[in-house]
């Protein structure tokens, strides 16, 4: 007769035996096979306003789904207006400072340059959340920048109007179409019912010149104002011309008094329209994004 004890004593080893090797593998795994569930691309979108501009009316809050994932031909892009336009999203894993380049974002190829600064957020009380602390990161303009300013649009009162605005610097004045409209009421996006909209960030220099005196004006960018830093820059030593991106570090991240900061990793970013310039039959200096991916 088999003696019971040796019976339990025979599973026993077995049982282990077996949750042995199977931890075993899995630790194999986890070691030696990349985490398939992480996207390089972002994943969601969690915040999209469009400032006054000449595309409001193409402007949609389901176009966000162009700046979700792998950018391509049959996707389109999202439009981010004049100044202060943004858009904010995430990625589903942090984002590690190495050196040198560490993320890239997707603008309108062969659009001149519409420059649209990036900030960066670290999920520092791990919600998931963008609701922690944005820090810019610098580009070549840095220095010449206006921080901590604001815009506030008002909403014409007729259709025959153009759209008022005054800023933190004690100006006003309205937008001005210079083509393609008899007026600017039509710049002002359906989506917002208020009367006014405010944005706030960090301003830069004009991005257009005209080079012509006569009537018949002649707006370019110069090819040494924006060299590196930001969005939808094609004139940038950081331009991919392959990807059609731009690429940024995050080591250049500063607060929002100008002083450098080191972050370890971030998790969010947001983009915004970073010149308040009508440049004459150009319209307003707007971005159009189509996208952020990590770089490995």
């Amino acid at each position: 007769m088999i003696d019971k004890f040796f019976i339990k004593r025979y599973f026993l080893f077995v049982f282990s035996l077996i949750l042995s090797v199977s931890f075993f593998s899995c630790g194999e795994k986890e070691e030696n096979e990349p985490d398939i569930t992480n996207s390089i691309y972002v994943t969601q979108v969690f915040e999209y306003v469009y400032a006054p501009g000449q595309h409001a009316q193409l402007a949609k809050p389901a176009d966000i789904e162009h700046f979700i994932g792998e950018p391509s031909d049959e996707k389109g892009f999202l439009y981010l207006g004049g100044f202060g336009g943004y858009v904010i999203a995430g990625f589903d894993h942090d984002i590690q400072n190495k050196d040198g380049y560490d993320l890239e974002i997707f603008a309108l190829p062969g659009a001149s340059p519409e420059p649209a600064i990036v900030y960066v957020m670290p999920d520092d009380n791990g919600d998931g959340k963008p609701n922690d602390t944005w820090y810019e990161l610098k580009g070549n303009q840095f220095e010449n920048e206006k921080r901590n300013y604001w815009v506030r649009y008002y909403k014409p009162a007729t259709s025959n109007d153009n759209i008022q605005w005054k800023d933190s610097e004690g100006e006003n004045g309205e937008l001005i179409s210079g083509f393609g409209a008899p007026n600017t009421s039509s710049w002002w996006w359906a989506t917002c019912m208020e009367d006014s909209i405010t944005f706030e960030g960090s301003r830069l220099p004009d991005a257009y010149n005209n080079k012509s005196s006569e009537s018949a004006q002649s707006w370019i960018v110069p090819t040494d104002r924006f060299i590196w830093g930001y969005a939808e820059n094609n004139f940038g030593t950081d331009y991919d011309t392959h990807h059609h991106s731009n690429k940024l570090d995050i080591s250049n991240a500063v607060d929002s008094s100008g002083k450098a900061v080191y972050l370890e990793k971030i998790r969010f970013i947001k983009i915004q329209t970073a010149v308040f310039q009508r440049a004459g039959w150009v319209n307003e200096v707007s971005a159009e994004i189509r996208g952020a991916a990590e770089l490995k």
